[in-house]
């Protein structure tokens, strides 16, 4: 139980970007302040984690990308990713297909980065999620739903 909890805080982590508060973490999470504490000391003690300021704001390490499994928590995105391309256009015509295309091909290779870049992740997200709300495709609701969870 501990073990998944590190690695749900580590991934909530990695999709924050480079550097986020431990305290928000915890708390998207639904810890309190002495559970997110516990839990971060625990990650910091391991060299997971790196602790950045005294206000809390704390970065992923190498070690704590590798507790994250392969592709550090990007695993999520890759079974979305590969959903959305095997859906075709989802209805989408125009302009706005080949938005969603290019904002498909934009995650495809970030994916292929040897360490993804968060805003450019969460950008990405966002247009993809702008055209899901547009799609008359009857999956696309579900495919909504799980990229504004990735997105956070």
């Amino acid at each position: 139980m501990e073990q998944d909890k590190q690695r749900e805080f580590l991934e909530r982590l990695i999709q924050a970007g480079e550097q986020a508060s431990m305290w928000e973490l915890g708390q998207a999470m639904g810890l309190d302040r002495g559970a997110t504490e516990a839990l971060a000391t625990s990650l910091l003690a391991q060299e997971a984690l790196q602790m950045v300021s005294l206000s809390g704001k704390v970065c992923l390490t190498e070690a704590g990308r590798q507790m994250c499994g392969p592709g550090g928590g990007s695993n999520d995105l890759a079974r979305l990713l590969a959903d959305l391309e095997g859906a075709g256009g989802l209805g989408l015509s125009g302009p706005a297909r080949q938005d969603f295309l290019a904002d498909l091909a934009t995650l495809k290779a970030q994916l292929g980065r040897s360490q993804p870049l968060a805003p450019v992740i969460k950008a990405c997200l966002a247009a993809l999620e702008s055209a899901l709300a547009k799609s008359p495709a009857p999956e696309a609701a579900g495919l909504l739903q799980r990229a504004s969870s990735l997105r956070g």
